[in-house]
């Protein structure tokens, strides 16, 4: 304790060096942290916004399979379409438990009255059968309170009532029982059609793709748009899901014409891995940064033993021995780093918010949700990374002090 103490004391006595040092240290500390968070939190983004698809398997058109699940995860579209009997077919599957189809086309939407901002964008309409879209995403409820009624799903027949997603009735300021004028242009058709629907419902905020969509009945939409017999997707949640089961399902069905069947686990996998691939890049900005940091705290203590060179030879010459010199400076170190480290943990979480919206500003990631996670375990780790880069980084500084002949040491502190 004794030399706790001493370490604290010698450290004042330079302050502006202290502090510069352990700002290197912390700000060390928060580029880890706040990677460590991005890579965690990038991750779970990924497999949360896939599970909240709701599916286990999609049968689309034939493409890449990992561009059209990431455009499904963004909310759009790549526009392809399946023949209608594409389900019939692929209904009697006996791994299939549920299926549900959906339709997925673009129009170009009118503001509303009060935000004429929105002018010229574009929504993405999702024709849905309620029945099977509810099986597949049992989560989904309406949004009461703050403004909003609740509301309620559309018959399987309307043609002028829709629900809409948390982000597009907000960013609109649109409640339930509003107009919603969207324009759409329909296959075959030169002439774009104005199409005037009611509000039927506004879903909670998922933080999926659905926030971003307008729903309708699926045959409303496959009308709208001028393609009865087709579709963009089959949605699928298997009885037994597994590798081999996989197999067998899409042996079956990878024979129709124009067809591919995409595991959303496979899509997980191959993303996740490509996050991987970042992490190289993420390991090597940390150890650039935790370098720096070494070297300078390694300079510091150095300049501070150089500094002390006459008090370090008249406390051996009045009897301190080599340990108790190298516990001393080496103590000096270990203080450095782990109040920098400290520092370093604080500053990154409470700038996890700024760091995630700075990322997701310069970066579309293509998911929804926080993608910044500082859990107990980053923190945990980085602090005992910080203990040990001190155990190390002391022990020349240390073993330099503790080497002094008392009568050299006096002698050059006198110069």
């Amino acid at each position: 304790m004794r030399f706790v103490s001493m370490a604290f004391k010698n450290l004042r006595r330079r302050p502006v060096r202290s502090v510069l040092t352990i700002a290197g240290v912390a700000l060390a500390v928060a580029v880890a942290v706040s990677l460590a968070g991005f890579n965690m939190g990038y991750r779970n983004a990924i497999e949360r916004s896939i599970d909240r698809l709701g599916f286990q398997v999609m049968i689309m058109a034939k493409g890449c399979p990992y561009e059209a699940a990431t455009m499904m995860l963004k909310g759009g579209t790549g526009l392809l379409y399946l023949p209608a009997d594409t389900l019939n077919k692929v209904r009697s599957d006996p791994d299939i438990g549920s299926i549900t189809p959906i339709f997925i086309g673009l129009a170009e939407k009118e503001a509303s009255s009060i935000s004429d901002s929105s002018g010229g964008a574009f929504a993405i309409f999702a024709g849905i059968e309620v029945q099977s879209y509810m099986e597949m995403k049992p989560w989904l409820e309406f949004e009461t309170g703050r403004g909003f009624d609740g509301g309620r799903w559309f018959g399987a027949e309307s043609e002028d009532e829709v629900v809409m997603g948390y982000e597009s009735a907000t960013y609109e300021q649109r409640k339930v029982g509003d107009k919603f004028i969207a324009t759409i242009s329909p296959q075959g058709q030169s002439k774009p059609v104005q199409k005037t629907f009611k509000i039927a419902g506004i879903l909670k905020r998922t933080g999926t793709q659905d926030d971003g969509t307008v729903f309708l009945p699926l045959k409303t939409a496959q009308k709208l748009f001028n393609r009865p017999d087709e579709l963009t997707i089959l949605g699928i949640k298997m009885k037994q899901f597994s590798g081999a089961k996989l197999q067998e399902f899409e042996s079956r069905w990878v024979s129709l014409p124009a067809v591919q069947v995409v595991s959303l686990q496979q899509v997980k996998s191959t993303l996740v891995m490509l996050v991987g691939t970042a992490q190289t890049m993420i390991a090597a900005v940390t150890i650039i940064a935790v370098i720096v940091a070494l070297i300078g705290v390694i300079n510091a203590i150095l300049m501070s033993v150089y500094e002390r060179t006459g008090e370090i030879g008249v406390m051996k010459a009045i009897g301190a021995f080599r340990g108790d010199i190298f516990q001393l400076i080496w103590l000096e170190t270990l203080v450095i780093c782990i109040i920098g480290a400290v520092a370093g943990t604080i500053l990154a979480i409470a700038g996890s918010h700024l760091v995630e919206s700075a990322i997701k500003k310069l970066i579309n990631l293509g998911v929804q949700g926080s993608i910044v996670l500082i859990n107990w375990q980053i923190v945990a780790g980085v602090l005992l990374g910080a203990i040990i880069v001190g155990f190390f980084a002391g022990l020349y500084p240390a073993w330099r002090a503790a080497s002094m002949h008392p009568i050299d040491a006096i002698r050059e502190g006198m110069d």
